[in-house]
């Protein structure tokens, strides 16, 4: 009689093949680090509403240049704050993926995004709308079920969280709102562009630009409890400490 799926007899093997790699220290790390670029994100949106006024004053010749650029200088600080906080947030996020899928190959799982493949997806990811970072959360989750015993391909068929589907669309859109702003920065405004094309995207697509850097802030706080829920489980999974 064949056994059902993840099912193992009293006494077989359910260890991991090699040793753990350690995942808990480093999704304490970047929880504490998404949840700052959440703050910095919200003072960047703060400021961008504070700057509409200045900055349509300047296009009305109201003010001078070096006097709007005064003005963006605060803004532009936070921003570079901001970029080297998500740089952090990436190399983080490459470890805590990397680990976890060398854990899984230590499970005995098939899978398809395997600890090589995760450095390309955080990194590239972007280029795809964030299709293949959803693609390897989900098999993420599914993997690390610990429900499913070691070297059982049957994992493939249990549910994913609907956290891994809303983080997923708040980053498309975002991508779309930001398309449609012209911005092509995470604090909604490209700070690498002159003083008169930052002063009319904030004078005529605040809307947008809002509207996109809302759905990035949330789509971070989403993330965040992904990585918190997920690696809860995957700890149960591999019987980290």
């Amino acid at each position: 009689m064949v056994p059902p799926p993840g099912y193992v007899a009293y006494g077989g093997d359910t260890r991991m093949v090699g040793p753990i790699s350690p995942v808990a220290g480093v999704a304490k790390s970047l929880v504490a680090l998404q949840a700052i670029s959440v703050v910095t994100g919200l003072i960047l949106l703060g400021f961008q509403v504070s700057l509409v006024q200045r900055a349509k004053d300047f296009l009305g010749g109201d003010i001078s240049q070096s006097d709007f650029r005064d003005r963006l200088g605060p803004f532009f600080a936070v921003s570079l704050v901001a970029g080297l906080v998500s740089l952090a947030v990436l190399v983080l996020s490459i470890i805590w993926s990397f680990r976890i899928a060398k854990n899984l190959q230590g499970l005995g799982r098939p899978i398809t995004w395997k600890p090589g493949l995760t450095i390309v997806v955080w990194i590239a990811g972007g280029c795809t709308l964030s299709i293949i970072n959803f693609l390897m959360l989900r098999e993420h989750w599914k993997a690390s079920d610990p429900e499913v015993a070691p070297r059982d391909p049957s994992y493939t068929t249990r549910p994913v969280s609907p956290l891994i589907v809303g983080w997923f669309v708040l980053s498309l859109a975002q991508v779309v709102l930001s398309g449609a702003s012209g911005a092509r920065s995470f604090s909604g405004v490209n700070v690498g562009t002159g003083t008169e094309k930052v002063a009319r995207t904030l004078s005529d697509r605040l809307g947008l630009v809002i509207g996109s850097g809302l759905c990035g802030l949330a789509a971070t706080v989403v993330l965040i409890l992904i990585v918190r829920q997920l690696t809860a489980r995957h700890l149960r999974a591999v019987g980290e400490a």
